[in-house]
């Protein structure tokens, strides 16, 4: 569903930045709360309010939305023998409020509130910068069990209680990481990757090894050897950064709105994404188990919604990289076309080297060896991560005047519900 939302006139005066980072605080007790026991046991005398359209909108720009291109400000062209240039490992030149390696933008955003459950399928376009595309998933709140490991313990008081909004960021490594392999296996950079796990198999990459005639650097003196297990643990932590960035955003979307809420660990990820739907559903994630394998099942995408680059949704990781490969040089990718560069130079994008076939090559013979080796992408890491959540509630201002010295709350908290809610 398409939702607009005009600029109410409550914004036309922010805070600065530092003013925001001087009061970014996590501020948990909501309207409609109990915090039922120890030093601070309080029951709010409130009813929960759900944050209007208007409020989700706002956090939702703050953490996902459009922001018109990225500059592309990259070095294109290397120089012949040297590990330089690589700028084609940007993959779209799109830019979102938030930073994203090699603007891969993998991490999408899911919400649930009162009305339901959510997925963000495209969050403001730089020509109307409060248009949103929501895709509705079910209409009830999301029900997360109370206990650990789904929730952890100190969370399980205020979290996903009604009136809140429960932003849940996940990341879908597996783009990024076929990216990134096409710049590694380059020859300019010709990293060589070897399964530790599987006796120093060399994952795929045995005709392109530089003591075979290929161009990939297999002797440890060149300190261009990775292990699997070393590049999995490593691109999987450089995916899931922007969950935290997306988050933060949101918290000092908070500030400026004057609402209560803060960063948490979603407890088991896995069981977020569904990985057991007769404990609770989750977010409905299909989950890949691998055939014959004491392996666990990974989580690949959510079907006819967000579908990950790996089988089912692909039929095979060569179709996957050459996907990857066309939506970047192919007549209508990143660089193929003459419309939507940063560039004032028409012919910029023409300069720029494609992925050369040696490349393409070892990617495709790489990922076909996690796959058939493993029967998932990648081995050791999940395709899909849910790492941290943001909440946002309003808060009681009773609360806090109980336990706290009048300077906790700023103006903002404690106007807002005159100046949002009072019409």
């Amino acid at each position: 569903m398409k939702q607009l939302a005009a600029q109410p006139a409550a914004m036309d005066a922010t805070c600065t930045l530092l003013d925001l980072l001087q009061q970014r605080k996590t501020r948990r007790f909501g309207r409609g709360m109990t915090l039922p026991g120890g030093p601070l046991q309080y029951t709010s005398q409130h009813e929960p309010i759900p944050l209007s359209r208007e409020e989700e909108r706002y956090l939702i720009y703050a953490a996902i939305g459009r922001s018109g291109r990225n500059l592309g400000d990259m070095q294109f062209v290397g120089h012949p023998g040297a590990s330089t240039g690589q700028g084609h490992a940007l993959m779209n030149f799109k830019s979102r409020t938030v930073p994203s390696p090699c603007s891969a933008q993998s991490t999408q955003l899911f919400y649930t509130n009162d009305d339901g459950v959510f997925f963000v399928a495209d969050a403001a376009g730089p020509d109307h910068p409060w248009d949103l595309e929501v895709v509705q998933l079910q209409s009830s709140r999301l029900e997360i069990p109370r206990e650990a490991p789904f929730m952890l313990p100190f969370n399980q008081w205020y979290t996903n209680r009604p009136g809140t909004t429960l932003f849940m960021p996940v990341t879908n490594i597996v783009l990024l990481y076929l990216n990134l392999l096409l710049t590694m296996f380059s020859e300019d950079t010709g990293y060589f990757i070897v399964d530790t796990d599987n006796g120093n198999a060399a994952c795929g990459l045995d005709a392109f090894r530089k003591s075979a005639g290929g161009h990939l650097h297999d002797n440890l003196a060149s300190r261009k050897m990775f292990s699997l297990r070393e590049l999995d643990a490593g691109i999987c932590e450089t995916a899931v950064q922007e969950q935290g960035i997306i988050c933060e955003h949101l918290s000092l979307m908070q500030q400026a709105l004057g609402l209560g809420g803060g960063i948490q660990s979603v407890g088991s990820g896995r069981h977020l994404l569904g990985m057991e739907p007769h404990i609770y559903p989750g977010l409905g994630f299909h989950f890949v188990v691998p055939p014959g394998k004491p392996l666990r099942a990974n989580p690949v995408g959510l079907p006819q919604v967000w579908e990950g680059p790996t089988p089912p949704f692909v039929p095979s990781m060569k179709d996957a990289v050459t996907s990857l490969v066309a939506s970047k040089f192919g007549p209508n990718g990143t660089y193929g076309k003459s419309t939507g560069q940063p560039w004032t130079n028409p012919k910029a994008a023409q300069q720029v080297p494609q992925h050369s076939e040696r490349a393409i090559d070892a990617t495709i013979a790489f990922a076909d060896y996690v796959l058939d080796t493993y029967g998932r992408f990648p081995a050791h890491a999940d395709a899909c991560k849910a790492i941290v959540a943001c909440q946002t509630h309003h808060l009681d201002e009773e609360f806090y005047a109980t336990f706290y010295p009048d300077s906790t709350l700023p103006d903002a908290h404690r106007e807002h519900m005159h100046v949002w809610h009072s019409h």
